[in-house]
């Protein structure tokens, strides 16, 4: 066997025909600047070729589309082990019934846990539920007091008087002499059952008769067995003695020992929420539900509800919002309130009425212009109430989609979050249900797995022992702070990707190749240390790891550094270093070599501005693990909010600044976690987020639609002479509406093959070959390009080709002031990493006229950068706040923190032990205190 992989003639997308040997059970670390093509030589040369050879190994029918699948261009790679891509997922977001847990593997080691060895409990009263023999049955029986008057009783019937008398004579025929109607032991001759009976009855069958004595063993029985096969499983015992009652619900079925409910089975499945058999039937197993928001529908306090408060109750035909006015100016006058006063100055009272009405009161409501009085009273739902109920029932579909914007995801009142059904809820392990552990942290989880020992639990050892691995790995890729029911698309990229990585180790695979893009994003630098163990347990299991990183921690604890270069785009492709760490510091060609060893240093060009006194104030921020903090950001600067994973970070500044600054400022409709108010918000025009989410959801997103570049390129072919000869318009050159684009794809380029139980997978579109358009669309060329061309050009390209159209150059040049040069103008959204995107959004607000009165919020945009990239990018923020507006940004990269010129730390540590503002102040105070961050500035 080969001990490297040897890569031979790459020259997929710019690589430049390059050949590589990339040794075998390392740790290899593939750097170099941004687009200089390390994930083209990483994801689409090395692990795409190893996808194929997998595919080779499968059945016919998965062979049979291999010929549509493009080739990775390359001449040849051998002693390539089979490759596993753990990459980042920038595609649309996970279906929210996936959680950390079901992503990990944890959920089904856990329901197999609490499927064997939890204890279950009545959902009604609390009573456990278990199985008793026919004996153990007799012997409760016989605890009664000796000699006590013992009746034997079957249940029989519940219904109507109707057939409750009918089922009265079929007891008669069967020859049964007694039974107990409504409670009352009644002789059937005669007609002194039949006096019994109510509009609802219970008719139960008396079985026996017997005096409570151990020498009546025998008789009770063989009694209580006929009455449990008469019952269906379940019976009474009756016990007079001494002016006292007593009676006991008994079942061999699995029942509850106190109400004696019979209840079926349960399985691995009773706790999953993704199974009808364990979700919550009100939501469905998601745990939350759609419902309209006070904040939302009353989005302007200041208004009056005759002047229009209550937004959506003004949308619909105009006979119901006339109904509703009508409506509400009646009850106005049986409850007493001012139509015409701001909704702010109702009193509370008032307000929760108008809202949530009043089921306990009737109201005399008269129809139309009748003076008669109401027939029936009518009870007040309440707004609320009367909006859901028109949004399920009456609304038009496009009613519907604008009354969801008045709606938010709220938890379902019946499982209260935890989207299991009743039962499923009531299992404890050691006291905790499936759902309390589910709502554990990582750590806390892990702690309560390792106290699954002795008894019980030894018969399950190994589900015990899966779980607690696999909390392990979690924990030791630094995601300890999470919760196990954190939903999976809620993850930013970095810890889905650790999520991921922690689901590989948890397989312990030997002799594999792992592919890891970027494992250290989102980890401050004091948790690099967990995560890269785990990389190096992966290598020392006999398994090769390739990863592409940027991350100095990462990049020291490689084996071997290849570094592509020396530039981006059609400059880059080549390998300009290849050996050890010790090398690459020496090596005078490497750009990563320079700033490992000091040689180079990103620095800060431009001065910081002095405060001038104006301050953004976030108040007694409680959302999640925050622990009613007060945090300050001064006007004017930019400012970095930096500390350990899970400290808090993303809560404070993405769920409550930047959520409530773009309700306010931007009119966005969209709720901030819990706060006691922002101060400073009139100090800005709006607020600009620029996160790493895609930039669109569809093959046919692309930089140059979301920067309205293609705007400008359309209009510009429409103008040449053949698209005027022909009567084209610029519609004619978008692929997102039918006339030019290639309808077999519908302007995708490509076309997905269903691959069964694999993932969908996208080749070139036999049409048009990948081009999006038709034929004649692509006759028409500007300077020898048509138009699928000119998307195919790097932004560096097209500068060079518009040089001459300042409005197009013009947004080219922002794109490569943010340093993605070498991306292509068409690249397909959910081919682009979080950074780029991020990069792209930066770039488009770069080419707007800047007032100097912007809220910048950043989320980690250090993301997929190099050390020479950052610099750029940082050049470009100051340049943002230099021209007035304030920059906010989350980031963990040293450097970035290093030349911010305010900081916000929070920690200690994450999850609960986080949440606390431990610093804010200039980075040099920062430097002289003890802290997670400071160590490292």
């Amino acid at each position: 066997m080969s001990d490297v992989i040897q890569i031979h003639g790459a020259r997929q997308h710019n690589l430049k025909n390059i050949n590589v040997e990339i040794p075998r059970g390392k740790i290899v670390t593939i750097t170099g600047v941004s687009g200089s093509g390390k994930s083209s030589l990483a994801f689409d040369t090395v692990y795409a070729e190893g996808y194929r050879k997998y595919l080779e190994s499968l059945s016919a029918d998965v062979r049979r589309v291999l010929g549509a699948i493009a080739k990775p261009d390359v001449d040849y790679i051998r002693g390539l082990p089979p490759v596993i891509a753990v990459e980042q997922n920038v595609s649309a977001a996970t279906n929210p019934r996936s959680t950390l847990a079901t992503a990990t593997e944890i959920a089904d080691y856990a329901r197999l846990v609490w499927c064997v060895a939890g204890v279950q409990k009545c959902p009604f009263d609390g009573g456990e539920i278990k199985r008793r023999s026919l004996d153990e049955c007799v012997e409760e029986i016989l605890a009664f007091p000796e000699g006590g008057k013992l009746y034997l009783i079957a249940p029989f019937l519940e219904g109507k008087k109707t057939a409750a008398a009918a089922g009265i004579e079929d007891l008669k025929k069967r020859g049964w002499q007694r039974a107990r109607i409504n409670g009352e032991i009644a002789e059937l001759d005669g007609g002194e059952a039949l006096k019994l009976l109510k509009a609802d009855n219970k008719i139960d069958i008396v079985i026996d008769r017997i005096k409570v004595s151990e020498n009546a063993r025998s008789r009770i029985s063989d009694s209580l067995e006929l009455a449990l096969k008469e019952g269906a499983g379940k019976a009474f015992a009756y016990c007079e003695f001494g002016g006292e009652a007593f009676e006991k619900t008994l079942s061999t079925a699995l029942s509850c020992s106190v109400c004696g409910r019979v209840f079926d089975d349960i399985s691995p499945r009773s706790f999953s929420h993704n199974h009808p058999d364990g979700a919550c039937p009100s939501c469905g197993g998601i745990g939350r539900v759609m419902s309209f928001d006070e904040r939302l529908v009353v989005p302007d306090d200041t208004k009056s509800v005759y002047g229009g408060a209550l937004k959506p109750y003004r949308m619909g035909s105009r006979y119901l919002i006339l109904h509703r006015c009508s409506l509400l100016k009646k009850l106005s006058l049986q409850y007493p309130f001012d139509r015409k006063a701001p909704w702010k100055d109702l009193p509370q009272d008032v307000r929760d009425f108008i809202l949530y009405g009043d089921k306990n009161r009737p109201f005399e409501i008269r129809r139309g212009r009748s003076n008669k009085k109401a027939q029936t009273p009518y009870y007040f739902p309440g707004v609320l109430a009367e909006l859901d109920h028109y949004y399920s029932h009456g609304a038009s579909d496009a009613m519907t989609v604008k009354l969801g914007a008045f709606m938010v995801s709220s938890v379902c009142k019946d499982c209260k979050g935890a989207r299991l059904n009743a039962r499923s809820r009531n299992v404890f392990v050691n006291g905790k249900s499936y759902p309390e552990f589910m709502s554990m942290s990582v750590d806390a989880a892990l702690e309560f797995a390792k106290s699954l020992k002795g008894g019980r639990f030894d018969a399950i050892s190994e589900a015990v022992n899966g779980l607690k691995e696999r909390l392990d790995f979690l924990n030791r890729v630094g995601l300890s702070y999470l919760h196990l029911d954190r939903e999976y698309s809620t993850l930013s990229n970095g810890e889905a990707r650790r999520a991921r990585l922690a689901a590989q180790l948890g397989m312990e695979l030997v002799g594999a190749a792992y592919v890891l893009d970027e494992p250290t994003i989102g980890l401050h630098p004091s948790d690099n240390d967990r995560l890269i163990g785990a990389i190096k347990n992966l290598r020392d299991g006999g398994n090769s790891v390739i990863l592409v990183e940027h991350d100095a921690d990462a990049i020291k604890a490689s084996d071997y550094i290849i570094e592509l270069g020396p530039k981006a785009g059609f400059s880059g492709g080549e390998v300009v270093f290849k050996g050890s760490l010790s090398e690459c510091r020496k090596s005078k060609y490497s750009r990563t070599g320079a700033y490992l060893s000091g040689r180079a240093r990103i620095e800060k060009y431009s001065p910081s501005p002095k405060p001038d006194g104006r301050i953004l104030r976030v108040k007694n921020a409680r959302e999640h693990n925050l622990k009613n903090i007060t945090v300050d950001f001064p006007v004017g600067l930019l400012t970095v909010v930096c500390g350990v994973s899970g400290s808090g970070k993303s809560t404070l500044v993405n769920e409550i600044l930047a959520n409530e600054a773009a309700r306010k400022l931007n009119g966005a409709k969209q709720l901030c976690g819990a706060h006691g108010g922002i101060e400073g918000l009139e100090y800005f025009d709006k607020c600009v987020r620029v996160d790493q989410s895609p930039i669109g959801r569809t093959p046919r997103s692309n930089p140059a639609t979301y920067t309205k570049l293609f705007d400008k390129l359309r209009e510009l072919f429409a103008k040449t002479p053949a698209a005027i000869a022909r009567g084209y318009k610029a519609s004619r050159f978008s692929f997102n509406v039918k006339g030019g684009r290639c309808e077999h794809c519908g302007g995708d380029g490509a076309v997905a093959l269903d691959m069964q139980f694999l993932g969908d997978i996208y080749v070139e579109c036999p049409a048009c070959k990948g081009r999006r358009y038709n034929r004649e669309t692509l006759e028409v060329k500007y300077k020898g390009l048509d138009i699928s061309q000119v998307l195919e050009l790097t932004v560096d390209e097209a500068a060079e080709l518009f040089r001459s159209h300042s409005d197009i150059v013009s947004k080219l040049k922002t794109l490569q002031d943010v340093g993605l040069g070498y991306v292509r103008l068409g690249q397909s959204a959910n081919t682009l990493s979080g950074g780029e995107a991020q990069r792209i959004k930066l770039s488009l607000e770069l080419s707007k006229r800047q007032n100097g009165k912007n809220l910048y919020i950043l989320d980690e945009p250090s993301t997929g950068l190099h050390w020479d990239d950052i610099e750029k990018l940082m050049t470009l923020l100051f340049k943002l706040r230099d021209a007035g507006n304030t920059v906010i940004v989350i980031e963990h990269h040293p450097d970035f923190i290093r030349l911010a010129d305010h900081l916000v730390e929070l920690g200690p540590t994450g999850g609960e032990h986080g949440g606390n503002l431990i610093y804010s102040g200039s980075v040099e105070g920062l430097a002289k205190l003890d802290t997670p961050t400071s160590k490292y500035l």
